[in-house]
């Protein structure tokens, strides 16, 4: 046997390598900070708009779109609804952002539902989006973007009816 070919005397030490770590069941604390402080910012940010009217205010700044063209976007009004809501006006919130409204309204509901299905120890319910539903979620935002801003009636309801957007 020849020493290019030889086979080393002492036998080499394979190790396996270590088992994975199980991944976390639940929420970690990072992400658990992460929703509280988002959640924090959230209800400081309500406050504020609940004390401070933006129909009053030149704080707030107006919709880009709207001093552009002259007409509304779809988020025209949303500051204002918000004030409303949480003054205590929904129906002057829908006046001011219908969409907007009706969409808060239906994630605050599913927000609370999911919270206590988890408390009754079943699971929450999974809402997943298909791409056709996120298609005609697009095209339900476009319709309400053009409603809003054609000038008969009933459809000048859905109008912000602001002169700056907010």
């Amino acid at each position: 046997m020849d020493q290019a070919n030889a086979v080393p005397s002492s036998p080499i030490e394979v190790s396996s390598p270590p088992a994975p770590l199980a991944a976390p069941t639940g929420p970690t604390l990072s992400s658990r900070s992460i929703n509280w402080g988002l959640a924090g910012l959230a209800a400081a940010g309500c406050v504020y708009v609940g004390i401070v009217d933006p129909n009053t205010s030149s704080f707030y700044p107006g919709c880009p779109f709207r001093a552009m063209t002259g007409f509304d976007c779809p988020g025209c009004g949303a500051t204002r609804a918000l004030h409303s809501a949480i003054t205590g006006h929904p129906l002057q919130a829908l006046d001011h952002n219908a969409f907007l409204t009706i969409a808060v309204v239906l994630g605050v509901v599913g927000f609370a539902v999911a919270k206590v299905r988890r408390r009754m120890g079943r699971p929450a319910i999974a809402l997943r989006l298909p791409t056709s539903g996120a298609i005609a979620l697009g095209l339900l935002a476009c319709t309400f973007w053009f409603a809003r801003n054609m000038p008969w009636e009933p459809l000048s309801w859905l109008a912000s009816g602001a002169s700056g957007g907010r």
